[in-house]
């Protein structure tokens, strides 16, 4: 009796334990790293014929949010704000209309974080841009985290997970 309990127990630890795995993307090229759990797919990953920018596409299993991850390599510094207005005018990027006012910022030692909410009556888009500040290297280097959330599905908690996978994003 106790060794079946025991069995069971151990059992379910692993259960849970491997829904709440994480793998880790890490692309030493473009120079970054992230966590995504195991409920997350990559579907495609498609570089430039110059590989100098490369996009990831992940589903979440449920089907209910996308994530796309666009690395550039820049000269020089890339002002954040002149690179985030270069995309969200980027027509091949369909990017939906803004819906939060502003940005939310964040410095690091190395790199510039912004964050900004967009959507329509279908989806809801939360997306990051960073930028690395690295003085003096040969390259710099430019990100886009695009979350892309059906509308119906976002809510709090969605904005939570994003907001944790975000945060296990790494320039290297």
């Amino acid at each position: 009796m106790i060794k079946t309990l025991i069995f069971v127990l151990t059992g379910l630890l692993l259960l849970s334990y491997n829904a709440n795995a994480q793998s880790k993307v890490t692309d030493n090229n473009f120079k970054f790293s992230i966590f995504l759990a195991s409920d997350w797919t990559k579907t495609k990953v498609e570089e430039t014929p110059k590989k100098d920018a490369i996009s990831y596409s992940f589903d979440n299993t449920d089907g209910s949010n996308a994530l796309m991850i666009l690395a550039f390599k820049v000269n020089g510094v890339k002002d954040i704000d002149d690179f985030i207005y270069n995309l969200e005018k980027d027509i091949g990027l369909n990017i939906s209309p803004k819906t939060s006012t502003g940005y939310t910022s964040k410095d690091f030692d190395s790199y510039q974080r912004k964050m900004a909410l967009y959507g329509d009556d279908q989806v809801v888009e939360t997306i990051y841009y960073y930028t690395t500040n690295n003085e003096g290297a040969t390259e710099n280097y430019a990100y886009v985290l695009r979350f892309i959330t059906l509308k119906d599905k976002y809510n709090s908690t969605v904005a939570k997970e994003i907001e944790e996978i975000a945060g296990t994003f790494e320039p290297l």
